[in-house]
């Protein structure tokens, strides 16, 4: 069973398209058109029929609108930050944090809206977030022009899972910064006492399972008082983690409430400076 209003449950909307720094990104697929013709000849009265090779012809078909917010972009020259958002939240409640990372990481930050988040109209699950992650890279490195070594990739409990997806395919970025981690969807479900709800729930992100398959210089940051995802999810993760890794376990830090400054920014800023 999917349960992905369980999953996937979004808040009321917290924005609307008046929210500044929106932007977006249209979903293009492309399709081709194949054209035959046949031409007649006569020649001496006789009919000669000549095939004409197949031209194929590339259509655009925009379906539909993909939302990010875009923020400090005259830093794009820099970097960018790429922030996937926690699973009870929508641009409008991480606005200040994407501004505060970019602000103090001297870089522009990219935030990625999920369908049937916020004014993002749809319905979210698993495949259709991944989706528009990877159109969104493409759109940051062929449209932005942003270099894949100048992008820090940056993911919130569920974001972890779609960060997690994108550092393996975009191999050569700066860092993967995981918050508030876990190995898979069920295991956190299992934790918290619904091991009946975990033999009926359809396993989506088993980061646990790919986390192998990570190789950039890796930071988890996990509170202590996570009373949602414990803390032992990171370390599981960490273990598996095939770059450069590091981990902060941090006091006074549950699963949403938390210091921007003291538990989320100043220990980015320490890692990235071992790591230039």
């Amino acid at each position: 069973m999917d349960f992905n209003d369980l999953i996937f449950p979004s808040p009321r909307a917290s924005y609307n398209e008046s929210l500044g720094g929106l932007y977006y990104i249209d979903e293009q697929i492309c399709g081709q058109q194949t054209k035959m013709s046949n031409e007649l000849k006569t020649q001496n009265g006789t009919i000669k029929v000549k095939i004409v090779e197949e031209q194929k012809h590339h259509k655009v078909i925009k379906r539909r609108r993909i939302v990010t917010l875009l923020q400090q972009e005259q830093k794009l020259n820099k970097g960018l930050i790429v922030y996937f958002h926690a699973n009870a939240e929508d641009l409008g409640m991480c606005k200040s944090l994407a501004f505060l990372l970019g602000t103090d990481l001297d870089m522009a930050s990219l935030s990625i809206e999920y369908p049937g988040y916020g004014i993002y109209k749809g319905n979210c699950s698993s495949d259709t977030i991944i989706k528009d992650a990877y159109q969104v890279m493409e759109h940051i490195l062929k449209v932005l022009k942003v270099k894949e070594e100048k992008i820090i990739i940056i993911g919130r409990s569920i974001g972890c899972s779609v960060a997690i997806e994108m550092s393996i395919r975009y191999r050569k970025i700066k860092s993967l910064i995981l918050l508030s981690a876990f190995t898979s969807i069920c295991d956190v479900i299992q934790d918290n006492s619904f091991i009946w709800v975990s033999k009926l729930v359809k396993e989506r992100f088993r980061n646990l399972e790919k986390m192998h398959k990570v190789v950039c210089p890796t930071l988890f940051i996990h509170g202590k008082d996570d009373s949602l995802v414990n803390y032992k999810h990171s370390i599981e993760l960490m273990k598996e983690c095939q770059g450069y890794v590091q981990l902060q376990l941090l006091d006074g830090m549950n699963h949403n409430q938390f210091s921007v400054q003291t538990h989320i920014i100043q220990p980015i800023q320490q890692f990235l400076m071992k790591i230039k």
